[in-house]
């Protein structure tokens, strides 16, 4: 698995990797096997049996069957959240809209939101906290969140507790150092929005983001 990833084992080998060991006079192979056939090889059959239905089978118990449960159940909530609609984030307004709850905060908050390569959202991340007048950002905890993520693109979003989102020059450099890494490493920034409290600044509608 190792060299190939788990996509190249067969149903009774990743099962196998689940269950651990076996039972005496079988290998944790063989047990797989003989769990999959009782279900006639259905991984929906597995699924919808009980606990104390798997547990009851030889060389099973309780552990085993809650370790099979646990493996289905987290598949199903994978499956739930990637059926669920993303939000869209490609426009300033939707970004300030998104992060509106930042207009009220004390404190200068910089958030990562990491982006998929249709600009939805993937999921972010407050990445730190600041002063009542400045925080502190730099590329390489935004890309370590970025490439944790897979992400294809990023928005930067920080508020301003003065209300003014008028960008400062440490605002600007940050910019462009995050901009040029995301060049780099195939991580594009999409914008970086300051967020005020009744408006916001937009380094994309300004020009100061390139397009390409």
């Amino acid at each position: 698995m190792k060299m190939a990833g788990p996509e190249s084992l067969s149903d009774v080998e990743l099962l196998a990797i689940i269950l651990r060991t076996g039972r005496e006079g079988k290998n944790v192979n063989e047990l797989a096997q003989e769990i999959m056939d009782r279900f006639d090889s259905s991984l929906r059959s597995l699924c919808n049996a009980s606990l104390e239905e798997i547990a009851a089978l030889d060389g099973v118990g309780l552990a085993k069957a809650a370790s099979i449960k646990a493996a289905f159940e987290l598949g199903k909530r994978l499956y739930a959240e990637l059926s669920k609609p993303r939000t869209l984030l490609n426009s300033p307004s939707a970004i300030f809209e998104f992060c509106h709850e930042m207009r009220f905060y004390e404190k200068e908050i910089a958030r990562v939101l990491l982006l998929d390569s249709k600009l939805s959202l993937i999921t972010y991340s407050d990445v730190t906290v600041g002063t009542n007048n400045q925080t502190l950002l730099h590329p390489r905890d935004v890309f370590r969140l970025a490439v944790r993520a897979n992400a294809n693109a990023l928005i930067l979003v920080h508020n301003h507790p003065s209300g003014d989102p008028s960008p400062s020059r440490d605002d600007e450099r940050v910019t462009l150092s995050i901009a040029e890494a995301g060049k780099i490493l195939g991580i594009k920034l999409i914008d970086h929005v300051i967020v005020g409290r009744e408006n916001y600044y937009s380094f994309r509608a300004a020009g100061k983001i390139s397009e390409d």
